[in-house]
């Protein structure tokens, strides 16, 4: 039997949770069953990522939005999905952003292939959700919160969450050595793109209560940004918003106590290195895959009650759920585990535990291909 013929198609403008995500799952596929191949944009940070193993096609997924040729663009890029796909000959498209469900809705129909939706968010426009999610075969949605999002509009036909690399968890003291860290900080880490709503102020706000009675403590913000992001409002956020961050640091008396380190590759050793892990995000996370991460760490998590991370984190087990945007109830829950390392230690444990038998990626590998495999045979 041979490997199934899989166009994964990704515009990635910039690289977020989803490209993450997809780097991932094509490391945990089995290539005796799934031969894929990366859709991108000639411009995606992604181009060029997978090519040594992968094969890459690169078509114009140009933006939609403030576009005055967004039809004419759109139906380009699903000319060329559609051509693409009968090249290659593949048994199936599947696509991750509303960018590209709506170019392979399109595509589908005209290669004759079939299409899979993985709903990775809510920025599918409901009224275009509702004109053209009768063509997906199947749509996967990475959370049940996003299901409910779409209920009424969209039939989610299955949930698939992020799964991550699991790695021996690294000691405290060994990554805290390799990073070059204080034995004993007590280091609270966020880790998130430097946009609004990810609740950074949150976080500074929370830590400055704390600040005055743990001479020790320390926050670490974890995150870069895209020029795209350098407007206001509270999607965006960028190089003013970290000015804005940086000003604010000073201004809550927390200068030398809370350090940006930009975007990391070793996310993993960064979370281990920490004494815990925070969540702010103001608005509902669809799924939170830096929880999962903290947890494979074996680290505890204060996560915003809202979202996907509901379903991650199971509270007063593997970390703790507060109200978004509530800086009283984060110092709090902050509090409750500085002043608790034993309970740090359990939730640790359970959140690794938790992540191992919901979160890893070869589960969510075989989910992907038991997905495919269902469709490619109807």
């Amino acid at each position: 039997m041979r490997s199934l013929r899989i166009l994964l198609v990704d515009h990635a403008p910039i690289v977020g949770g989803v490209e993450l995500m997809i780097r991932d799952l094509l490391t945990g596929l089995d290539p005796a069953r799934v031969a894929p191949t990366v859709v991108t944009d000639a411009h995606s940070p992604l181009r060029g990522k997978f090519s040594s193993i992968h094969p890459e096609i690169a078509i114009p997924l140009a933006p939609l939005k403030r576009n005055p040729l967004a039809a004419f663009s759109l139906l380009n890029a699903a000319l060329q999905l559609a051509r693409a796909a009968r090249a290659s000959r593949a048994d199936l498209i599947q696509t991750f952003t509303a960018r590209t469900h709506l170019v392979g809705a399109l595509a589908a129909p005209l290669a004759r292939t079939p299409l899979v939706w993985r709903l990775n968010d809510d920025t599918l426009y409901r009224p275009l959700a509702a004109a053209f999610g009768h063509v997906p075969r199947r749509i996967i949605a990475v959370s049940r919160h996003l299901r409910e999002h779409y209920a009424g509009v969209l039939r989610v036909t299955d949930i698939i969450p992020d799964g991550v690399l699991l790695l021996p968890p690294t000691s405290q003291a060994e990554a805290r050595r390799v990073m070059n860290l204080p034995m004993d900080a007590c280091l609270v880490t966020l880790a998130a793109r430097l946009v609004r709503w990810k609740g950074h102020v949150i976080f500074l706000r929370a830590l400055a209560q704390l600040a005055p009675d743990y001479p020790q403590l320390h926050g670490q913000i974890v995150g870069g940004w895209s020029e795209a992001e350098n407007r206001s409002g509270p999607l965006a956020g960028g190089g003013p918003y970290h000015r804005e961050l940086l000003a604010l640091t000073s201004e809550v008396g927390l200068t030398g106590r809370v350090t940006f380190t930009g975007h990391t590759n070793a996310i993993a050793l960064t979370f281990a290195a920490s004494d815990l892990v925070a969540h702010t995000s103001t608005l509902p996370e669809p799924f939170g895959r830096v929880i999962v991460e903290a947890m494979a760490a074996a680290r505890p998590v204060v996560a915003a009650r809202a979202g996907g991370a509901p379903e991650i984190v199971d509270d007063g087990v593997t970390g703790l759920l507060t109200t978004p945007g509530d800086v009283d109830a984060l110092a709090a829950a902050i509090r409750q585990l500085l002043e608790n390392p034993q309970l740090r230690e359990q939730m640790g444990v359970a959140g690794r535990a938790r992540a191992e038998r919901e979160y890893s990626l070869p589960l969510m590998a075989e989910r992907f291909t038991q997905v495919w495999t269902e469709v490619s045979e109807q």
